[in-house]
């Protein structure tokens, strides 16, 4: 067998360059990679105090005890204790099994990732080569992949050496060369290199870009979680306060998209209908609320439409048997959460009901003809030939509206909703740190709305049709 596959992919150098690639990152994870690591560390300060560490298996956040010091203190030294890692356990292997078999997983899973990446990449190109009959075609289809994954390997590797230091000059300098990488590193360095190189060097036998849209979506999210690693104080502190607002933000669009596109259906078909009234006021909505900018309704939302409510509970409290209703809306307050999802989704309720409009009306009326003449009523060909049809042509203004979406609701902070731009002005009020703050925050948001391109991207190319 291991006869056959070496026949395989002695066809064509450059896929016999990314198997030996492949062979050495999987042997240089048995080899010794990182010999040394600190167990411990004592940070001292100018006020007198001192901050003692331990780490059972990896450093972790000492770089950032490190580098936010006491309140009017200055950080005087740190002083590491290391010790050696030998045999099997400072392999490449070695280390994955005892951060995964340590009980503080999820503070290591940034190196867990980092150094499998490269092993699993070489494992999958390695039996990808194996089990393909030709190297011409399937595997041409694989040349981006294997590029794709030479690089992170690369990058990976990279990372896993720097988390021994936590991304730290001063504790390397500390360690007095004990963490000087190992021959395993080095080796699956260079595999890790052959497998980019002969990737690079197959582009011509491949139709499709070795790099996507999608590099920049991890770009942007690895530069954000560097300065995090590079910068602790204040990026990871910067996290740690904005975390819950991106999830805060992520209810509040996925709540409002699924609202807005039950309006834009309703609104969309009120657009076409023949019966004057219904078609009056869908286009009275459409009209008035594409007039008025989403954060003036915003407002109003939250600070006027109480005053309605209590105008129309003291109408109704006038009337007889009708005073427990007028009561009930006097008494009616909306939340922050509730009053944002309102506001986002009758503003863009109203551009997406001349979407789903235009989107129908694009589909010949010899559908609908066709349809009726099979005896089918308006509501059944509607919903079993028309809007099918129509949905491929929605689709890619419906996802550029979710993008847009994801960007306005940063305007919900107004309404005292705790969402990602709003933790972002509570840290700046508390700190100071302008301009730490907003690059975060603007990462934050170009990683979310890089993300929903490339989905909505994928989506379309999906259902792309002649």
């Amino acid at each position: 067998m291991l006869g056959r596959w070496l026949r395989r992919i002695s066809g064509d150098w450059r896929w016999s360059l990314i198997a030996l690639g492949g062979v050495l990152v999987l042997v240089g994870y048995l080899l010794p990679m990182f010999p040394g690591r600190i167990a411990s560390a004592v940070t001292r300060f100018s006020d007198g105090s001192e901050l003692v560490n331990a780490f059972p298996v990896l450093i972790s956040e000492q770089h950032f005890a490190q580098a936010k010091s006491p309140a009017g203190a200055d950080l005087l030294g740190v002083e590491v204790v290391t010790e050696p890692v030998s045999g099997l356990a400072a392999s490449g292997y070695g280390w994955l099994a005892a951060v995964l078999g340590s009980n503080d997983l999820r503070r290591h899973a940034s190196f867990v990732l980092c150094l499998g990446l490269p092993a699993l990449a070489a494992l999958v190109l390695l039996v990808a080569v194996g089990a393909a009959r030709n190297l011409a075609s399937p595997l041409s289809g694989w040349v981006p992949a294997a590029a794709q994954l030479g690089a992170l390997s690369l990058l990976g590797i990279c990372l896993a050496w720097a988390h021994q230091s936590d991304f730290s000059n001063d504790l390397l300098a500390a360690t007095a060369g004990v963490l000087t990488p190992g021959v395993g590193f080095w080796v699956s360095l260079v595999g890790s290199a052959a497998i980019l190189v002969g990737a690079v060097l197959l582009r011509d036998t491949t139709h499709k870009q070795l790099t996507t849209w999608w590099a920049l979506v991890l770009a942007v999210g690895m530069t954000a979680w560097l300065f995090t690693r590079v910068r602790p104080y204040p990026f990871l502190e910067i996290w740690r306060f904005v975390s819950d607002g991106i999830l805060v933000t992520l209810r509040i669009v996925a709540t409002s998209f699924g609202l807005i596109l039950l309006v834009s259906l309703v609104g969309g078909l009120g657009r076409i209908s023949r019966n004057p009234i219904i078609y009056g006021l869908s286009s009275l909505y459409v009209e008035l609320i594409r007039g008025i900018p989403l954060l003036v309704q915003l407002l109003f939302i939250w600070y006027a439409l109480p005053q309605v409510f209590d105008m129309l509970g003291e109408l109704l409290l006038r009337l007889p048997s009708l005073e427990q209703q007028g009561q009930a809306l006097i008494d009616l307050r909306l939340n922050p959460f509730t009053a944002a999802v309102l506001g986002l989704t009758i503003c863009y309720g109203a551009y997406g009901s001349e979407i789903f409009r235009a989107g129908i009306s694009s589909i010949h009326s010899g559908q609908m003809e066709a349809a009726r003449s099979l005896g089918m009523s308006y509501v059944q060909a509607m919903r079993h030939i028309v809007l099918p049809q129509a949905v491929r042509v929605i689709l890619p203004p419906v996802g550029n509206e979710f993008v847009a979406l994801l960007k306005d609701s940063s305007l919900v902070s107004v309404l005292a909703v705790s969402d990602l731009t709003r933790r972002g002005r509570e840290y700046m009020a508390r700190t100071f740190l302008s301009f730490d703050t907003w690059i975060m925050v603007a990462l934050c948001y170009l990683v979310l709305t890089l993300f929903s391109s490339r989905v909505v991207e994928y989506i379309e190319s999906k259902t792309a049709f002649e």
